[in-house]
């Protein structure tokens, strides 16, 4: 870490990248944290090269700091953390640089535009056992969590043998949405499903349909179709004797047992965005790991793995998920 580490009082947290994203969704998650932890979390400084958007980032989120220079913030500040959110051209030579810092990163997804970046990412990581998680905030949406902990808690030695994931979105037209935006479905299911080996592909015009196969040897069908008239985003897990249903676009949660509903169960709807979307949790996520330590997830492997399986899926392609 930068200079002396205050890691065993107030954790000092800053923020690399004052766009629009960063103030939708990382802004509104590192205040509410905040706001919870007024004692245990101080936002010390956020940096962007357009000095007025940083300003207004911390006359928004409350940061104590604004500056335009990555170098300078770090030589001045004492960081305990480092969200970076920056463009997904800049984010893997910015994560390199950063990386040899042994400063605890949260990294926007994806970390690389393309698999080798992030493999070059993850090498780094290793060579300097730098602490890192990337943004992938459907891994802490507050259904999603409840479904891991009903498993974990419910069936731990019955987990499922399927899930069935699709993404639906209206008008979507962009060229690359499967792997910019579809990797959340992908990401998800991996988080539920544990390690993928194989991808097999089939053919759909304007729809990817793919069938994945997991270390733990259940399996998982998604759908990503970016053009169908709704908007939803559903993933159901099926095992013996129960399944779930996970709607995390109405942040819902369905659990069904002998037949009948025995949870069911939905966010409230005067919750704040960022806690519904999963920005909060993963902020909380990430400031308890660096408190403890340990429990950084997910880290530049899994999302390297994402990555490669998104890739296959967007190409068509039917092959073995192998990260060397």
């Amino acid at each position: 870490m930068s200079g002396t580490s205050s890691i065993k009082g107030r954790l000092r947290i800053a923020v690399l990248g004052a766009g629009q994203h960063s103030v939708d969704h990382h802004g509104p998650g590192l205040k509410r944290v905040r706001r919870q932890y007024p004692d245990g979390v101080e936002l010390a400084a956020v940096c962007d090269k357009d000095e007025a958007k940083a300003r207004s980032y911390a006359e928004q989120f409350s940061f104590a700091r604004v500056y335009t220079d990555l170098d300078e913030m770090l030589a001045a500040e004492t960081i305990d953390g480092l969200v970076v959110i920056t463009p997904v051209a800049l984010t893997a030579s910015i994560a390199a640089e950063l990386l040899p810092r042994r400063i605890p990163l949260l990294i926007e997804k994806p970390p690389g535009q393309n698999p080798d970046e992030t493999r070059h990412l993850v090498k780094l990581a290793e060579q300097y056992k730098t602490p890192n998680m990337v943004s992938f905030n459907r891994r802490f949406n507050p259904a999603l969590v409840r479904a891991k902990q009903w498993l974990a808690d419910n069936v731990p030695d019955q987990p499922p043998q399927l899930a069935v994931a699709r993404m639906l979105r209206h008008n979507r037209t962009e060229p690359a949405f499967v792997v910019d935006t579809g990797i959340h479905l992908v990401d998800a299911t991996n988080c539920l499903m544990g390690r993928p080996t194989r991808v097999t592909t089939h053919n759909r015009d304007r729809v990817w349909a793919s069938h994945i196969k997991f270390e733990s040897g259940g399996a998982a069908n998604i759908v990503i179709a970016p053009q169908t008239g709704v908007s939803e985003e559903i993933y159901e897990l099926i095992g013996p004797d129960y399944s779930l249903r996970i709607d995390t676009s109405n942040c819902r949660l369905t659990v069904f047992e002998g037949g009948q509903a025995s949870v069911d169960w939905q966010c409230p709807d005067d919750e704040e965005s960022c806690f519904r979307d999963g920005a909060a949790g993963e902020t909380e996520h990430f400031i308890e790991a660096i408190r403890q330590g340990h429990g950084f997830s997910p880290t530049l492997h899994d999302a390297l793995l994402s990555m490669l399986t998104a890739e296959a899926i967007f190409n068509r392609q039917s092959c073995k998920i192998s990260p060397d």
